[in-house]
């Protein structure tokens, strides 16, 4: 540092500025730096939820005659669910949800799921996709109204909280409250769901494990015959589940390597989740918000 004309100078990147501007100038780089984090943060997010929605669509394309009026899922059936169908503006919704026309939102959730995954979308763009994936998501759930559960709900909340940060390109606050609660949604929905289990009788003795695992639409045979091999390895497993997803809000404050480890156990449960009960849309829907519990993480640990 020197002076010269009576005004103390110093050296920022390569200039010389008075030392009452270098405040300012590592402000504003701090503030960039920050700001590009966030940004790294929603576009994980992003393609990491677009990668479960273009899979939901796909499944939802492959089984559409259970939409059709002589299938499961008839909206001749469902819409008796809702009061005033005929009445103006719910009529002009039950045409688009009626068979064949509801075939287009899993088609244009498929599409803007695609644009997501592939290229670069500007900020706009992304804003308009997300909103997208939030209404086609409420749609087929106001439609199908069956077979939906929290991975649906985790992805609604999580596309429509990060189509709503875009509307703040230069509020920091705004966008980092957008992130934290995407990451305590993350936390609530599994230390609810192990709260749950954990006054569960059936949970607590493991049989609810074994019980899962003899049905046909979440079951598998080899690890069925495993289990009931092995009466200890069901309670075992059904107290790991509990605990698990209990102290998962550690993460938010454990140290790195713990918080490292919380999230990786997170993703091999949801990864073993999809290939014994074919849940795989929990893998997806779950592992978008680490990227925001991750960052969370970051900015709580002392």
């Amino acid at each position: 540092m020197t002076a010269k004309h009576g005004k103390a100078v110093g050296f920022f990147g390569g200039r010389m500025l008075p030392v009452k501007w270098i405040p300012k100038a590592v402000g504003r780089w701090e503030v960039g730096g920050e700001a590009a984090a966030v940004d790294q943060v929603f576009v994980r997010i992003e393609k990491i939820g677009a990668m479960g929605a273009l899979i939901g669509a796909l499944e939802q394309l492959a089984t559409t005659s259970a939409l059709a009026n002589d299938g499961i899922f008839s909206w001749s059936v469902n819409q008796t669910r809702f009061r005033g169908i005929e009445r103006f503006p719910m009529k002009y919704v039950s045409k688009l949800l009626d068979y064949p026309r509801v075939i287009a939102i899993p088609q244009v959730r498929l599409t803007a799921a695609a644009r997501m995954l592939l290229g670069r979308p500007g900020s706009s763009e992304r804003a308009l996709l997300l909103f997208v994936l939030t209404g086609t998501a409420a749609g087929m759930q106001v439609r199908q109204c069956y077979g939906y559960d929290g991975s649906d709900n985790i992805s609604l909340i999580t596309f429509l909280v990060a189509a709503i940060e875009k509307a703040f390109p230069g509020d920091y606050q705004a966008r980092e409250a957008c992130i934290r609660f995407i990451a305590f949604q993350s936390c609530v929905a599994y230390a609810a769901a192990g709260a749950v289990k954990l006054v569960s009788p059936i949970w607590r003795d493991g049989s609810a494990i074994t019980g899962i695992f003899r049905t046909s639409v979440y079951g598998d045979k080899g690890l069925y015959r495993l289990l009931c091999l092995h009466p200890a390895v069901p309670r075992i497993v059904a107290w790991s589940v509990i605990l698990g997803e209990l102290t998962f809000p550690l993460v938010l404050v454990a140290p790195k390597p713990v918080a490292r480890g919380i999230l990786g156990m997170g993703v091999l449960f949801h990864l073993a989740n999809g290939r014994f009960m074919g849940l795989n849309r929990f893998f997806w829907a779950f592992t978008a918000t680490y990227p925001a519990v991750a960052h969370v993480s970051r900015s709580l640990r002392p």
